[in-house]
């Protein structure tokens, strides 16, 4: 019996990119455009304000076509969310630590969640200097990164066209890396301490050993 060819191909690793705004659209379409071999899709295509439920329904669809699903949530949003929240509706920390711990109870080995808070910009800033203070709002943290990128600008021109974004810090990523993995993890039950997890994605072991 001839052996079935299927049986002797190596895996394709694939991942998926969800996010819920344009930062990290343009960001992941940067990292995209300069580290080609990582085979990466980015939702939702277009920068756009995306629910916290349909963020997590459209992980949990990817999950099942991908090798991985990273999910990168600004915190400070689901927190201005929840305060802005009307009476009888359940409060947005609540709904995203629902969904957490479905996802760390289920799906761990193939979603992994990235919390920022406040936001992506706190990860910028750790490719410049080690922080561990709490900035209430993203900006906040704008006010503090432009001590570095005097120009920074949140809008897709800047991030895509004036300066690529990932490109202008890829020299510092290491320090980042560093600098966010000091922080430690996101704790569901003590969520408001600053912290940047863009490193779990950096420290992948396929996404290592590309990104040299």
């Amino acid at each position: 019996m001839r052996p079935n060819k299927k049986s002797f191909r190596k895996e394709k690793i694939a991942y998926a990119i969800v996010g819920d705004g344009g930062c990290e659209v343009w960001y992941s379409q940067m990292l995209k455009r300069n580290e080609r071999h990582i085979q990466v899709s980015i939702e939702p295509k277009l920068a756009q304000k995306t629910p916290l439920i349909k963020q997590f329904e459209k992980t949990l669809e990817l999950a099942e076509e991908y090798s991985k699903v990273f999910w990168i949530v600004d915190y400070d949003v689901i927190q201005k969310e929840t305060r802005e929240c009307k009476k009888g509706d359940k409060p947005k920390n609540q709904e995203f630590k629902e969904y957490y711990e479905f996802i760390q109870k289920n799906l761990s080995d193939k979603v992994i969640i990235i919390v920022n808070n406040s936001c992506l910009e706190f990860w910028f800033l750790l490719h410049f200097n080690f922080t561990s203070k709490n900035f209430s709002n993203c900006n906040e943290t704008q006010k503090e990164l432009k001590k570095h990128l005097k120009d920074y600008e949140k809008t897709q021109a800047y991030f895509t066209k004036q300066k690529d974004i990932y490109f202008l810090l890829k020299d510092k990523i290491q320090t980042a890396i560093t600098n966010s993995k000091k922080l430690g993890e996101f704790d569901i039950k003590n969520p408001n301490k600053s912290i940047s997890e863009m490193w779990k994605f950096f420290e992948d072991e396929h996404i290592k050993s590309i990104i040299k």
